[in-house]
């Protein structure tokens, strides 16, 4: 049973007949710009067969227009709200788009990717943990590019392989370096020497220092070779590379991890004996403590522009080559992105934030977290059991709330229509989520 207390005009109310049910097995949601994308991430659909999982999309009407078994599993997932197709990224790693027929466009594994294997290199990311540091993906609304987020950079990638830009998110505010690897403090000669003695090419990480001083240092030791006059100097000049290599005593390569990062916690001011002293309490962390992962992300509406939101709470926005362009400090992390042009919405676990241009627009409490539904008549809060409709400006419009999980919602006709496993209520009046010229163009 479906109730509406503060919907718009006449409600009708009915069952479900059994072969129209939605299938339960689709448990997540994404709007996009031709209707609705469903995903069952479990594999468990039916009429499928045996598959990681497999995707089912509706048109603007309601009406089933594409479904397919997908290639990997969904770990992570991106739909463009205004665009057409979806993207997503498995546990191995592997990356696979699919159109809008849920044809497949792309698949690449990002685990040999060069961006990734820079990153790698710099936190030691082992093979079974890479899946935990890539937190974002995307397809821009024109399904020409990609980006994906790992730790605290964004790499955009067109559709062909070719790369475009990448951009890093600064440290985290209140944390300051205080150690780093000496290779930034040696000269370019002196590096350059260094890499040749020990037959390494850039990018180098302290493990490979530390395991090439140890293959040379078996090979070159006096002790080992004791007819060799010039052993000692070798044994001298390789301590020497390796200290260029890393900033510290070749003795104490064994313990060497990186940079360090420290972050004050509390200070305070004594006076004893006529001085005076200053206690500060803090905390020391490498790289990837202090460094603001990147938790979403998402294309804009008019370019080829993206938002970056790091955990701090700040959300970047870039332009179509990656350079910055502003920057929004919520303090928390948006769990949804959505730019349509002319406003931005930032959903958090609390508050749904309305941008448009510098100005914040409206601020909406959220209750039962859910997913913003965003089409060019307004935008959808869609919890567990009940929908909130606002105008695009985050005017309030009317709510459907319901007794069973909200399974499905769209727009048919003149009408508004929510659907629970087994009931259907259809809302004569409301606003149609697109203009009738629009239910035939693509976006």
């Amino acid at each position: 049973m479906i109730t509406t207390p503060q919907l718009h005009h006449s409600v009708g109310h009915d069952q479900i007949p059994p072969h129209e049910r939605p299938d339960t097995a689709y448990r997540i949601s994404r709007p996009c710009g031709t209707g609705v994308v469903l995903i069952d991430d479990l594999g468990k659909a039916e009429g499928l067969g045996s598959m990681p999982a497999s995707a089912l999309r509706y048109d603007r009407a309601g009406q089933v227009a594409a479904k397919a078994a997908l290639l990997h599993d969904t770990y992570r997932l991106g739909v463009h709200p205004l665009g057409s197709g979806l993207i997503a990224l498995s546990r191995e790693a592997a990356l696979h788009a699919y159109d809008d027929d849920l044809k497949p466009i792309l698949e690449t594994a990002l685990g040999v990717a060069p961006e990734i294997a820079q990153i790698r290199k710099r936190f030691e990311v082992p093979d079974a943990e890479l899946k935990n540091h890539l937190r974002c993906v995307a397809l821009s609304r024109d399904g020409s590019r990609y980006l994906f987020t790992v730790v605290d950079e964004a790499w955009c990638v067109g559709l062909d392989g070719t790369g475009l830009w990448g951009a890093r998110l600064p440290i985290k505010d209140g944390w300051a370096e205080i150690a780093a690897p000496a290779g930034e403090f040696g000269t370019s000669d002196e590096v350059h020497r260094a890499l040749k003695l020990m037959d390494l090419t850039l990018p180098i990480t302290p493990d490979e220092v530390k395991s090439r001083y140890r293959t040379l240092a078996k090979q070159w030791h006096p002790d080992l070779n004791p007819g060799d006059a010039a052993a000692n100097e070798k044994m001298k000049s390789l301590g020497a590379a390796a200290a260029v290599l890393t900033g510290i005593e070749a003795s104490s390569l064994p313990k060497y991890t990186g940079a360090v990062f420290g972050q004050e916690l509390h200070r305070s001011t004594i006076e004893a004996g006529g001085h005076t002293f200053t206690i500060t309490m803090g905390f020391q962390a490498g790289e990837k403590f202090a460094a603001d992962w990147i938790y979403a992300a998402s294309f804009a509406a008019a370019s080829n522009g993206a938002y970056l939101a790091g955990y701090s709470g700040r959300v970047v926005e870039v332009n179509e080559r990656g350079e910055g362009r502003r920057v929004y400090d919520i303090g928390a992390v948006p769990r949804q992105i959505i730019d349509t042009g002319t406003y931005l919405y930032l959903l958090t676990d609390t508050r749904l934030y309305v941008m448009r241009g510098d100005a914040l627009h409206a601020l909406i409490d959220t209750f039962d977290g859910g997913e913003l539904l965003v089409a060019e008549s307004g935008f959808g809060l869609l919890e567990k059991k009940r929908m909130r409709w606002f105008t695009p400006d985050g005017t309030y419009a009317g709510s459907v709330v319901t007794k069973d999980p909200i399974r499905r919602v769209y727009f048919s006709q003149d009408h508004l229509v929510v659907e629970t496993r087994q009931t259907r209520a259809t809302i004569k009046g409301a606003p149609a989520w697109w203009p009738r010229d629009a239910e035939k163009a693509s976006p």
